[in-house]
């Protein structure tokens, strides 16, 4: 417990650091870029080693240079330009075009399942941390800007909305199991019951609720912001759903490849992999929330 918790402080302070570096510095942006496309090099790697037998080494080359170049590219298109969205599209549709040619240039050493697990593992992480990447350049407008709704207020909702649901979950978990022991996922997950499944959606949602307060105090937007309080609380309610099926994602992989942990970077918690499981599903709830929000708010 000591270790992991160490672990777990090293981790929170990393964070931390690099986001302060977004905040107060000049294109501090782009530090935070550095740290999801380290992220992804350290994720693609992990991935690779657990399904390496189960892989050909064009293959995992491949995946390779995808997690090398997609991060940093939708980073830079959409700073520059705002199209990293579009390039993140053809990014994916690149490697997919690739992996799939080595089903003709590689025939003898190239099975239907290399192949389909070489897919999964450029969708899972590098293709979820570019849309982190989207995420870390999100721009409110002249629409948003009054209320401080932007790549910011984004990347807290990811990274303080999924560790409230996911200790809130196993406090919920362990208090009231014996009461409530009802598994969500028994094939699965045997250790996940339906009682921390709601434990969940409370940390959640409380989590949005405490970063409303704070974060809009800390912007001096409240004069502006008492409507938005649904908004924070749905957007808390929906990335704790993602959050705990983002870990029931990952839990699945690690079942199907008959393995503990998908790494060791992180003593106690295990790899990467292991502890930005929850943030790929939340990133996409959130980010999918500013797309709609920002559409709202123009239209009305």
């Amino acid at each position: 417990m000591k270790i992991r918790l160490i672990s777990g402080t090293c981790y929170i302070a990393l964070l931390v650091a690099f986001y302060c570096l977004k905040i107060f510095l000049p294109y501090g942006e782009f530090y935070f870029d550095g740290l999801i496309w380290a992220f992804a090099i350290l994720g693609a790697f992990e991935m690779l080693r657990a399904v390496k037998e189960k892989t050909t080494k064009a293959q995992r080359g491949v995946v390779y240079a995808y997690a090398t170049i997609a991060v940093p590219a939708v980073a830079l298109s959409e700073w520059k330009w705002g199209l990293g969205l579009t390039v993140l599209g053809v990014c994916l549709f690149a490697v997919i075009v690739v992996i799939l040619s080595l089903l003709v240039i590689r025939y003898m050493k190239t099975t239907l399942e290399s192949t389909g697990i070489a897919l999964l593992s450029a969708v899972y992480p590098t293709m979820l941390l570019c849309l982190l990447a989207l995420v870390n350049h999100a721009e409110a407008g002249l629409e948003l800007a009054p209320y401080a709704f932007d790549s910011r207020l984004l990347i807290l909702f990811i990274f303080v909305v999924t560790p409230c649901a996911d200790s809130i979950a196993y406090v919920f978990g362990i208090s009231f199991k014996k009461f409530f022991p009802k598994k969500m996922t028994p094939n699965l997950s045997p250790n996940k019951t339906v009682i921390g499944g709601i434990g969940g959606l409370v940390g959640g949602v409380l989590g949005a609720l405490i970063l409303y307060f704070a974060y809009n105090g800390v912007c001096g937007t409240f004069d502006k912001m008492y409507v938005w309080l649904p908004v924070y609380l749905g957007l808390g309610l929906l990335a704790s759903i993602a959050t705990a099926f983002g870990d029931l994602v990952e839990s699945s992989i690690k079942r199907k490849l008959g393995i503990k942990d998908m790494g060791k970077i992180m003593p106690g918690h295990g790899g990467v992999l292991d502890r930005l499981d929850s943030v790929f599903f939340a990133t996409i709830v959130v980010y999918t929330a500013f797309v709609c929000v920002k559409l709202a708010v123009g239209i009305f």
